[in-house]
């Protein structure tokens, strides 16, 4: 069977502007207040 990958394994050996996009995207997110409630709520223990 062919494995997937996932798309954080694949991003350096594309050249596509969405993949820098995406990490300007997700450093945002960690600043933003947003981002902030969600670092501070337990998502991982209710799962």
């Amino acid at each position: 069977m062919v494995k997937i990958q996932k798309i954080s394994e694949i991003e350096p050996s594309l050249g596509f502007t969405e993949f820098d996009i995406l990490k300007k995207y997700r450093q945002s997110f960690a600043t933003s207040e947003l981002g902030r409630l969600h670092s501070l709520f337990p998502f991982l223990a209710l799962a």
